[in-house]
């Protein structure tokens, strides 16, 4: 079992530089909640941003190639039946936006884009560890967390504010409200998401820019036909 990693202080400049990369503009599926209300969404105190000048921020291209560990890593997500990460949203109405493309065709998305109501509690997909808490240019308000064995790395971006009692190196349970879902960082103002991301933990210890895995079926994602961006 792979220990947890305490925030990783030697990833301080080589993380700006790792993470250049990163989503620029998100997808734009429909809102498909009308209302907070409907989503069950609640006020609540507004967290003050922590800027992190050296922290990562959103995880870039796959670090290392597919191999045999990668399908046990995808086997062993499965047995853990992940949570999806916005309250109240329904993936039969979400696209599979891993395959995308972003930057006109420069690189591709990685990732899920979740729409929800400005302030819809964000939910842990997962037990595990909080491992960093930062605010970026890019992924704005952020976090990532790990699994409890210390293979997976989950993302969360674009938050309008974290939950005040979440702190680096909190364990946390499936289900705990992370923060709220936002617009911070680069994403359309106009669309509040969560951008969610999956990732193998890297062999290098770089948590932030390991290999990512396709979030959409594991959560219960419905295929659509003719979904834009896919490869």
């Amino acid at each position: 079992m792979r220990p947890f990693v305490s925030l990783i202080p030697r990833a301080r400049a080589v993380a700006l530089v790792a993470l250049a990369t990163v989503a620029a503009d998100c997808a734009r599926p429909v809102l498909y909640y009308p209302t907070p209300e409907s989503a069950g969404a609640h006020s609540a105190p507004r967290a003050a941003s922590r800027p992190e000048p050296s922290a990562p921020t959103e995880a870039g291209a796959p670090a290392a190639p597919h191999d045999e560990s990668a399908a046990a890593d995808m086997e062993y997500l499965e047995e853990r039946h992940l949570l999806v990460p916005v309250a109240g949203a329904d993936m039969s109405k979400v696209d599979d936006s891993f395959y995308a493309d972003r930057d006109g065709g420069a690189r591709t998305h990685h990732a899920l884009d979740i729409l929800a109501p400005r302030g819809t509690p964000i939910l842990s997909a997962d037990d595990g560890k909080i491992l960093r808490m930062s605010n970026s240019t890019l992924g704005g308000i952020c976090m990532y967390t790990v699994d409890p064995e210390g293979r997976i790395v989950y993302y969360y971006a674009h938050m309008d504010h974290y939950n005040d009692a979440m702190t680096p190196g909190r364990a946390i349970a499936k289900g705990d409200t992370l923060g709220y879902v936002g617009t911070t960082g680069n994403a359309p103002k106009d669309t509040p998401h969560l951008h969610f991301q999956i990732m193998r933990w890297a062999p290098d210890g770089k948590y932030w820019n390991g290999e990512p895995i396709d979030p959409f079926e594991l959560l219960g994602g419905v295929p659509h036909r003719g979904m834009a961006g896919r490869e």
